[in-house]
């Protein structure tokens, strides 16, 4: 029997030594020790974290959202003929840079030219009877006075004549029908006079009415001459505002037909003249207001930040999907402007609120249990976990609300480097 005993110690002895072995080869070992030990927390070490100062700074509240770069109203002009007739030149194509006044196109405009040259001669003509009505209206007014002046000393003489014949004749030297005879030429010299002036003052409105009426002649050719060069200038179509051509929908030799609709040849748009077009959520319009600063990206230049303001806020929503969005649109400052194009997608971060010189810790080195946050923090060499307050978040950094004073040491936890075998069980041999 004691030889029995001896033998089943020896076996229990190699079942327990094989045991202890598979568990040291399968990694098991750390856990049985761990349970033996009552699972004892396990503590916190400064070289497995990088440590960094709690600092201040301005942490912004902003607003994400997508858009697109568009037009402003007035930034694309359609620009056509307003005349009918055959296109003979074609002076751009897509993708030309013109200024306000530069020459587009030409229409033919023959038959034009001959109107013009016409009413030029109409208007020569209306210029030389005024001037004629002019030159010789005053020479008849002039002779009519000169008849009246002469009227006018005959009868001074014949007066006389009549007041020395009336004192003769009181004396008895001149007989009464030599009296009579010098009263009635009197009488007769002074209805000439008079018939004269009449004629004076007709022959003198007859030369105002005919001034008129020249000058009439006159500004009515012009009329007609002005028409018809404005007329011709509609066969040259120049550019209306600074801009690119945009789109070309006529070709040299087309012939086009100018109605109540004028066909267009040439688009232009104004590239200075470019606004942003965001779609911001019913659950973030409520912090928008007009002002407010913004940046955007667009990804033709991803690395390009470009800057704007908040100019208009549009009432009505829109809504796509189900989702409803309001449209805002941004002033896009003018630096770097021509390097966007309309119709481009932007990324839209509008700035909507900022708090100044607060304290913030990296993002890294705030954890959560719960709905609690806390972070790991160097004590004179001691690493604690210090529970802590957040606000808001801006970029890499989080607002420490409280818990922390400024040039704190907090933790961020250091990744340990991988050996490529991780989740891998050993290969026993």
């Amino acid at each position: 029997m004691a030889v029995s005993g001896k033998i089943r110690a020896l076996i229990w002895l190699l079942v327990i030594s094989s045991v202890l072995i598979w568990l040291a080869g399968g990694d098991k070992l750390p856990f049985l020790t761990k349970m033996m030990k009552g699972d004892k927390k396990e503590t916190l070490k400064a070289e497995n974290f990088k440590f960094t100062e709690v600092i201040r700074q301005d942490i912004q509240q902003k607003v994400l959202a997508t858009g697109t770069v568009s037009l402003k109203t007035g930034a694309e002009v359609k620009i056509g003929a307003r005349i009918s007739g055959q296109l003979e030149q074609l002076l751009v194509k897509i993708g030309d840079k013109v200024k306000a006044g530069d020459l587009i196109a030409v229409i033919e405009h023959e038959d034009l030219l001959a109107r013009v040259s016409r009413f030029e001669a109409d208007l020569r003509s209306e210029e030389a009877k005024l001037e004629k009505i002019r030159s010789e209206g005053p020479l008849e007014i002039r002779k009519d006075k000169a008849s009246i002046e002469e009227l006018n000393i005959q009868l001074q003489l014949t007066e006389k004549n009549l007041k020395r014949n009336l004192e003769l004749s009181q004396k008895g030297f001149v007989s009464a029908s030599a009296v009579d005879e010098a009263e009635e030429k009197v009488q007769v010299l002074k209805s000439k006079i008079k018939l004269a002036q009449e004629e004076l003052n007709l022959q003198s409105a007859k030369l105002d009415n005919d001034i008129r009426l020249a000058e009439a002649g006159v500004a009515k050719a012009e009329a007609n001459l002005r028409e018809e060069r404005t007329s011709l200038s509609y066969a040259e179509i120049t550019a209306t505002i600074n801009g690119v051509v945009a789109f070309v929908s006529t070709q040299e030799g087309e012939t086009v037909v100018a109605s109540l609709n004028a066909p267009t040849f040439v688009t232009l748009i104004d590239l200075s003249k470019l606004e942003v077009t965001v779609f911001v959520d019913e659950t973030d319009i409520g912090r928008v207001e007009t002002g407010q600063e913004a940046v955007f990206t667009v990804d033709a230049y991803s690395d390009i930040f470009f800057k704007g303001t908040v100019r208009e806020i549009h009432p009505k929503a829109v809504i796509k999907d189900n989702v409803v969005n309001y449209e805002v649109i941004l002033e896009i400052d003018p630096k770097n402007l021509s390097s966007l194009r309309p119709e481009m997608t932007a990324n839209v971060v509008v700035t909507t609120d900022t708090r100044k010189n607060v304290l913030a810790i990296p993002k890294e080195a705030v954890k959560k249990k719960g709905k609690e946050s806390f972070t790991i923090v160097n004590l004179n060499g001691k690493v604690i976990e210090e529970p802590i307050t957040t606000g808001w978040r801006d970029g890499g950094f989080i607002e420490v609300m409280s818990g922390l004073k400024e040039n704190d040491l907090v933790g961020i936890p250091i990744k340990p480097k991988g050996d490529g075998r991780k989740g891998k069980r050993p290969r026993r041999r």
